[in-house]
């Protein structure tokens, strides 16, 4: 999808008083998702846009869909790279940066995302707390750093902090045990996970903690499903693909298997 497509879409909504019929919109690589839930849209959700025309549109109809609803929250998950290695051109990043950034309500960027939107290398818990800082100074409500390589063999650590009106700021770590292979679609599970939590509950560290936990019952059973079929030597996609369908019953109802701590 380009940035002219959206529009006509959006356009299309727009002429037909649809824009307050939907409560979530998903942005992915190449397509847009809106799903009808109630009256209002009440949630504004980015994924990984790999042009920076087309996440400039992604702002405009942010900025339009905030005018039209105040309340409106925009989650954003700025997906430009991982591991040391950008996905995105360089007008991408900056895109973000300037742009989308002012907009968001909730960011959750993995470390090196973290590292390029604040300039700041992460190597401690201090250094974390630093960038999240940056981003709340930079107009950002709430912060999620979904990952880091600050854990161990047996965990990954990400970190969640909120800056609420009043109630000063809350602060907390997220150990997750990491699994013997790397999958696809952890990001985009953990940022949808997290915003039907936090749209459920309105409790960032509780949804924090079922999104983690979720995340993980998802993991092991694909985890078991590689090792039951998958007789290859080298661990392949096709047999970890996230068991999704699979996991229904842990997505619906899940069982909190891991608890954030606070800071």
């Amino acid at each position: 999808m380009d940035e002219k497509t959206l529009q006509d879409l959006f356009d299309g909504l727009r002429v037909n008083h649809l824009t307050m019929s939907y409560t979530h919109l998903l942005t992915g690589t190449v397509q847009f998702l809106f799903v009808y839930i109630t009256v209002e849209l009440t949630e504004l959700f980015s994924g990984f846009v790999q042009s920076k025309t087309l996440l400039e549109k992604i702002a405009d109809i942010a900025r339009e869909l905030k005018r039209s609803n105040p309340k409106l929250i925009y989650v954003c998950d700025p997906v430009m790279g991982d591991n040391g290695k950008m996905y995105v051109p360089m007008e991408v990043f900056e895109a973000y940066r300037d742009s989308i950034l002012p907009l968001a309500d909730i960011v959750t960027p993995n470390q090196f995302e973290a590292e390029l939107l604040t300039g700041i290398t992460i190597r401690s818990e201090k250094d974390a707390l630093a960038a999240i800082d940056r981003l709340h100074s930079r107009g950002v409500p709430t912060v999620i750093i979904s990952s880091s390589d600050l854990g161990d063999d047996k965990n990954l650590i990400g970190f969640g902090s909120a800056v609420n009106q009043g109630a000063g700021k809350l602060r907390f770590r997220m150990n997750i045990p990491r699994l013997p292979a790397s999958f696809t679609g952890t990001g985009d599970l953990f940022t949808a996970l997290l915003l039907a939590w936090m749209t459920k509950t309105g409790d960032l560290q509780r949804s924090c903690d079922i999104t983690v936990s979720t995340l993980q019952a998802v993991l092991k059973r694909t985890w078991k499903h590689f090792q039951e079929n998958c007789q290859d030597s080298q661990p392949c996609l096709r047999h970890l693909e996230l068991r999704l369908i699979q996991s229904k019953r842990d997505i619906e109802n899940p069982v909190v298997s891991v608890q954030c701590l606070n800071i």
